[in-house]
């Protein structure tokens, strides 16, 4: 486990953008791609700097429609992980987790058994379906 710097700006709403850039995108999926099966994440602090923005960014939903669901469950196994690995990651209900899963509902592709590893691979009390206040 390692110790990462908390940089307070990445949490400021007037920098957030909502459409989520392609390459951030990428990023996300290569850095999932090259990770195993694991519970430990190997990413430099490059890829943890350059990933913790898209831990919490709003386009999620938009820019998850056009991934496949195996993508899908690539990144929601990266998030997962990262966020109880990596300080910068910590996102609680606007995880990027959350977004992900609900793009998985809606195309009736949510497995118990992936919420189930969601749920033990995480503390975040919000994963996977997010703060109740916002689905009512």
């Amino acid at each position: 486990m390692s110790v990462n710097s908390f940089d307070p700006q990445q949490f400021d709403p007037s920098r957030v953008s909502t459409e989520l850039g392609k390459t951030l995108v990428e990023q996300a999926l290569a850095a999932a791609r090259a990770q195993d099966d694991g519970a430990e994440l190997c990413l430099t602090a490059d890829e943890v700097a350059m990933l913790a923005p898209a831990t919490t960014h709003a386009g999620w939903g938009a820019a998850a429609q056009d991934l496949s669901t195996e993508e899908l469950i690539m990144l929601i196994r990266l998030f997962t992980l990262g966020e109880g690995q990596f300080s910068s990651w910590q996102a609680g209900a606007k995880s990027a987790v959350v977004k992900l899963v609900r793009v998985m509902k809606q195309r009736k592709e949510m497995t118990p058994e992936l919420t189930a590893w969601i749920k033990a691979n995480s503390d975040n009390r919000f994963l996977p379906h997010g703060d109740l206040m916002d689905r009512l």
